[in-house]
């Protein structure tokens, strides 16, 4: 994992040169060249050497799932599936039959029938459920899971953070979460939190006197800003 104390990650999205896309961009007083770029920078990044769950947050098109892909690297983002198979098949061969129930169960997947159903038979939310359960389980110093929380109802979501971060300590894992929702941070308690809304490093091992408070992020609203980046750039 390359971990620096400062990250600059650049979006920028091309703009076709169509009618119909030149008459939006007259239609605004504004330039839209540089509306279409967007840089992230966060600095005195310092994550400590024991720890189980980060998460990175901000609104569509801010960088995060960029910016994770330059600190852990892609093979992170493992979320892998086989449609044709049940999920509790799909899960590591030395997991008892107790523990893929306790799994599923706390990710939110609580009927047995989602279970044993081959997966592309799911809704979208449940088979973010099955996806999530599967990228935990995986066998790597690092798992990020992208998109967490995004295609289910915010009481799930409660429900699925503290049953990852649960994992996550329990096993020692260490377990990255991108999302755009502020409201998962009191049920996840994660160890440090990058804001790229704000642009900000939040580390909950710092001395008092030092630490950023994390509660007041879950307060926060999502702000939105940045758009469809077709192209990126780092």
């Amino acid at each position: 994992m390359k971990l620096n104390h400062e990250y600059l990650v650049e979006l920028q999205s091309e703009i076709p040169n169509s009618f119909r896309t030149k008459m939006a961009c007259d239609s605004l007083d504004i330039n839209i060249e540089e509306k279409s770029k967007h840089k992230l920078l966060i600095e005195g990044i310092k994550v400590p050497n024991d720890w189980s769950i980060g998460l990175i947050l901000g609104a569509s098109g801010s960088g995060k799932t960029t910016l994770a892909k330059e600190i852990f690297g892609d093979d992170c983002f493992d979320d892998t599936i086989n449609e044709s198979k049940p999920i509790i098949d799909q899960l590591p061969k030395d997991l008892k039959y107790n523990d893929c129930a306790n799994l599923l169960s706390g990710i939110g997947l609580t009927s047995v029938p989602c279970w044993v159903r081959p997966v592309y038979t799911l809704s979208n939310g449940q088979k973010a459920r099955a996806k999530a359960v599967l990228q935990m389980t995986k066998n790597k110093d690092i798992s990020v899971i992208d998109e967490w929380t995004s295609v289910v109802d915010r009481q799930v979501a409660k429900v699925m953070s503290h049953c990852v971060q649960k994992f996550a300590r329990r096993n020692k894992k260490k377990i990255v979460l991108c999302s755009c929702h502020y409201d998962i941070l009191e049920w996840l308690n994660p160890d440090w939190v990058i804001d790229c809304n704000d642009q900000k490093f939040y580390n909950r091992d710092l001395k008092k006197k030092e630490k950023n408070n994390l509660s007041l992020l879950s307060k926060k609203s999502v702000k939105t800003h940045g758009g469809i980046l077709a192209s990126i750039i780092i």
